[in-house]
């Protein structure tokens, strides 16, 4: 098998809410999402997908991918696809960084796999561990006011498992999680999230007044070294994301008891095949996993639920429905969702196909 084309598609997708924001002053309502479309001589397409979450939240940004598709294609073409390790480093070797783009192109090659043995990707990716997966649910930062609302409507759902996000002044955000406490329910997830928007001093404060609460403190302070410090005198489980962007920052973390659980991001990682390593190394040491991306649609949502469902159980804090936080679909076959779970199927590769009358393009086809 080879590939003989690329093909690269844009949809927007708008989400489903008011606004989804978070510290920082960072708000949306639209993204823009990349759909890559791989063709082989043997008839076969494998599909991947990459949608930034803005400009500010990571070194991804949605304007970056057709440049970094156009450099990458030429490297590809020719290639195997079910090689996926050596696909990975020929585009290491053409293109430093850049690892969201190159994502894209890795799913549609896991997707060919997947296709060309007549499996789901779970089972090439380790095995189905799970039948339902939990979910959870980001509540977007809003005026103190409203977020109890927000938080009720999601449990009512069905979801049990929340991402608070945090952002407002130090005392306001205390406030906010004390006046929310009174509605924890046993079984409950909480994440309390705020994007690295902390001093060292702020999270410190947080977690003391906040100590008999239930819950994790994600991305506390912006810098490695900043969230390091705070996780030794912390009063809450500390569980990083944004400062941990390749292996070798998964690996220090490790060494350094640096965190308590991780939030795990696709397309951040490049791909599949390297989350699949991350993935495995926080399993060998214990460390549970929200397996997500970013943001997306259905495309994107199949890839890391196939590495969620593959998560042996212990390991798999949760996962999340990306493709259900906007009120347009980009593609047929997503992950079904049920009363705050979701479960992969059986379909070879992804199990899922581009809804073609979404997307713009090709904006680009070599």
């Amino acid at each position: 098998m080879r590939i003989i084309g690329l093909a690269a598609y844009r949809g927007e997708l708008h989400y489903d809410g008011a606004a989804y924001a978070f510290a920082g002053g960072r708000s949306y309502q639209q993204f823009t999402s990349t759909v890559v479309v791989l063709r082989t001589d043997t008839g076969l397409e494998g599909y991947g997908e990459v949608c930034p979450c803005g400009p500010s939240y990571m070194p991804a940004f949605a304007g970056g991918v057709p440049a970094c598709l156009e450099e990458l294609a030429p490297h590809i073409l020719g290639e195997d696809p079910r090689h996926t390790a050596r696909l990975t480093q020929r585009m290491d070797r053409a293109l430093e960084g850049h690892a969201y783009a190159k994502a894209a192109i890795d799913i549609a090659c896991w997707d060919l796999l997947g296709k060309a043995a007549g499996l789901p990707v779970h089972v090439l990716l380790g095995g189905r561990f799970h039948d339902r997966m939990p979910l959870h649910r980001i509540v977007p930062l809003a005026a103190p006011p409203a977020m109890p609302g927000l938080l009720q409507g999601y449990r009512d759902e069905g979801y049990r498992h929340f991402q608070i996000k945090l952002g407002h002044a130090v005392a306001d955000d205390i406030a906010l999680l004390r006046g929310l406490a009174s509605t924890f329910r046993p079984g409950e997830v909480w994440v309390g999230d705020v994007n690295g928007a902390w001093r060292g001093d702020e999270a410190a404060r947080v977690s003391r007044a906040l100590s008999s609460l239930d819950l994790f403190l994600e991305q506390p302070c912006a810098s490695y070294a900043e969230c390091l410090s705070f996780r030794r005198r912390a009063h809450h489980p500390v569980k990083l994301d944004e400062c941990l962007r390749d292996l070798e920052d998964v690996q220090r973390a490790l060494r350094d008891d640096a965190m308590d659980a991780m939030a795990l991001k696709v397309s951040k990682f490049g791909g599949l095949t390297r989350s699949r390593v991350i993935r495995d190394l926080c399993v060998a040491a214990g460390i549970p996993l929200t397996i997500e991306d970013a943001w997306g649609s259905g495309i994107a949502t199949a890839a890391y639920a196939q590495l969620a469902a593959s998560t042996p159980a212990p390991c798999l804090l949760n996962t999340t429905d990306l493709h259900r936080y906007n009120t347009t679909q980009l593609a047929h076959g997503a992950p079904d969702v049920e009363c705050g779970t979701m479960t992969v199927g059986d379909r070879p590769g992804l199990g899922v196909e581009p809804d073609y009358r979404q997307l713009q393009g090709p904006f680009l086809e070599v």
